[in-house]
């Protein structure tokens, strides 16, 4: 729909209602916030880059007790609590995305198998190649 505004612009608008033009609605550009995908990506770059995989390795075994990561969770956040929401919801997406699996009897967490060789051999190992890891058969 293209409307004229009191200067005599034409603007295009794509829906029939009317916008406003008080900035409230989604600009491009850099004040652009991410999308839901985007910042669920961004969660689970940070656990994995910052807690999980430094624990790994510190622990040299691949797999953790939920205390062992609590404590290594706690040390991270203790500067920022604003961080706690985005590593829970990064945690849990690491499990779902099948980078961490539950062990059902206990309250430990492991490593997929596939990352094994990489925490034996002591690499630094980021979030995209494990994941890249784990995807390819």
């Amino acid at each position: 729909m293209l409307r004229e505004d009191k200067d005599g612009r034409h603007e295009y608008n794509k829906s029939k209602s009317s916008s406003s033009k008080d900035g409230s609605s989604r600009s491009k550009g850099k004040g652009r916030e991410k999308g839901k995908y985007a910042s669920s990506t961004e969660n689970r770059r940070l656990v994995w880059n910052s807690i999980i995989w430094p624990l790994i390795l510190e622990l040299n075994k691949p797999w953790f007790t939920i205390e062992e990561y609590h404590a290594k969770r706690d040390m991270f956040c203790s500067s920022n609590d604003e961080m706690k929401g985005k590593v829970a919801g990064g945690f849990v997406s690491l499990i779902v995305k099948g980078l961490l699996l539950k062990d059902k009897d206990r309250e430990v967490y492991s490593i997929h198998w596939k990352l094994v060789p990489y925490m034996r051999k002591r690499l630094w190992l980021d979030y995209g190649e494990a994941i890249r890891l784990i995807s390819t058969k």
